[in-house]
């Protein structure tokens, strides 16, 4: 058993964990059902959306969305956002 944990990053999985529920807490349920986070690494914030058209309504949020990431989770050191 402590030879598979070895392998496991808790950092990171609290940080993904973190990133989860800021972004839902920060968006709402319906942006929240419309997107995933799909990846957090070196500052950024890599969100997956359900279509073109939610990718370029939050893209004209962007800026706010990051400010508001940044203040929900300061620790974590988030630096952009990018939707896919």
């Amino acid at each position: 058993m402590s030879d598979y944990l070895k392998g496991t990053n808790f950092k990171k999985i609290k940080a993904a964990i973190n990133i989860s529920t800021a972004w839902k807490n920060i968006v709402g349920k319906t942006i929240a059902k419309n997107t995933e986070i799909q990846n957090f690494k070196n500052g950024k914030v890599t969100v997956k959306t359900v279509n073109p058209i939610w990718r370029n309504e939050l893209i004209f949020q962007k800026e706010d969305l990051l400010n508001r990431l940044k203040k929900e989770e300061p620790e974590l050191n988030i630096k952009e956002i990018e939707f896919r």
